[in-house]
């Protein structure tokens, strides 16, 4: 049997394993609503609208595109998006001020203030092939970061750095459609190494063409190969570097995340370890440690035997500094993953829409919430909320977000939570194919 086909039936034997999980609570993720009608071992269905109400406006999928790698003109007056209208959260009583010039990300002090004078940088960040890890640097700088499914069975991560510079991040890799979201929520410049065709189109013909940052010769410095690591996954950028290369490096009016204490949420629970089941290849989980008031990261250190068993995890290091990866807050979001090219389902290019609301699990303080992640406004990072509707406090700090699909199931026992990502299938659409139509397969990548 071939690697490819390997993979799908693996993506399939969740299923059993949720049969067999006789000491375990099966749910899967849905709405809040939904999931407390409902008694344990039941699986609920994720087409049930959220219960909370969706903002009055609906986005659509924006046109943008990627610069080429050696031609790139630099945009002398940068396109300024309309300003969206933004309503402001009620965070009522019980949340303590945040220090003054905090940073909205994190909602603490920078540690050198000049580095919120600045545009955000979100860089891709590759974990596979596994040998990477051993020179995988700076996500222990960033404020927030995002680890979503790519093709393949693989992760990667987009890191958004601002109040601190890493002066090696990486390896940098390839752009996907998903990148964008972060870009515009964050009015962040993108630093990757160029991408797929349709994504890499996509991005250039955009109105986000000057914020996007690719290896050509007169990027480096800061963004240049390590030749002493063979291969391709031997590209860097140091994070303080860019914003002289950009033609708007001002910084955004970014609102503030809402920070402080849980009030009282209507669903809480103790939960010390987060696991995020993507693949038989990627997967991991988040440890808290009550001592250090965070979560502490552990990756897949080989394949798994089976998608959910036999897997083997080590501590997931950052060799910028030496130091494990830790998060004050783990946020699990629940997003719709779609196909981008209905006539060539062969490949795996998603379209993960983060638009308009969906459902989502807060992990802090060793404690579990659920809630709903928000997009009211396309150029603002989202806002949680909990299940009446109220801001969803973060603790300060570090926020990791994992980006599930709603196909995705959760396991909960006593102390831990299990999320099982649905890898689709690779199918060819009984769509035809129209004429003059060439797809573009994504190059498969070693692991």
């Amino acid at each position: 049997m071939s690697a490819s086909k390997l993979k799908i039936a693996a993506a399939v034997i969740w299923g059993g394993i949720c049969l067999l999980s006789g000491g375990l609570a099966v749910w899967a993720i849905s709405s809040p609503v939904s999931q407390k009608t409902l008694a344990p071992q039941a699986k609920i269905s994720l087409s049930a609208p959220p219960s909370l109400p969706l903002p009055s406006q609906t986005y659509t999928q924006v046109a943008t595109a990627l610069p080429s790698p050696t031609n790139r003109p630099r945009t002398a007056t940068p396109y300024t998006p309309p300003p969206t209208p933004i309503t402001p959260l009620s965070i009522g009583q019980g949340f303590a001020a945040l220090p003054q010039g905090a940073n909205p990300l994190t909602g603490l002090a920078p540690l050198d203030p000049v580095g919120l004078q600045r545009r955000p940088l979100a860089v891709k960040i590759t974990t596979f092939p596994r040998s990477v890890r051993a020179y995988q640097s700076g996500l222990t700088r960033a404020d927030v970061v995002y680890e979503y499914y790519i093709e393949d069975g693989l992760t990667r991560f987009i890191a958004v750095f601002w109040s601190q510079d890493a002066e090696r991040a990486g390896p940098v890799r390839s752009g996907r459609y998903f990148d964008e979201h972060i870009m515009r929520m964050y009015q962040a410049i993108l630093v990757f190494a160029n991408a797929d065709e349709r994504v890499e189109n996509h991005l250039l013909e955009s109105d986000q063409r000057s914020m996007l940052f690719v290896p050509r010769p007169d990027n480096c410095p800061p963004l240049c190969r390590d030749e002493t690591i063979t291969g391709y996954n031997n590209l860097f950028v140091n994070t303080g570097g860019v914003g002289e290369h950009v033609s708007d490096n001002l910084p955004p009016a970014l609102r503030t995340s809402t920070f402080g204490p849980l009030l009282a949420p209507i669903s809480q629970r103790n939960v010390g370890q987060v696991y995020l089941h993507y693949s038989i290849y990627s997967y991991g989980y988040w440890q808290y440690d009550a001592s250090q008031n965070a979560y502490l990261r552990f990756s897949d250190a080989q394949d798994a035997s089976a998608f959910g068993s036999g897997e083997v995890y080590q501590p997931h290091i950052d060799h910028l500094n030496g130091k494990q990866l830790t998060a004050q807050n783990v946020v699990v979001l629940v997003v719709p993953h779609n196909f981008n090219n209905e006539f060539d389902r062969a490949d795996q290019v998603f379209n993960i829409h983060l638009l308009n609301s969906g459902v989502a699990y807060l992990f802090r303080n060793g404690q579990m919430v659920q809630g709903q992640w928000q997009r009211d406004a396309l150029n603002q990072p989202i806002r949680l909320l909990d299940q009446r509707g109220n801001p969803l406090a973060l603790q300060p700090g570090i926020t990791y977000y994992q980006v599930m699909n709603l196909e995705s199931t959760l396991l909960q026992n006593e102390d831990s939570a299990h999320f099982y990502f649905s890898i689709p299938p690779r199918v060819v659409t009984l769509t035809p194919t129209p004429p003059g139509f060439n797809p573009t397969p994504t190059p498969k990548k070693k692991r």
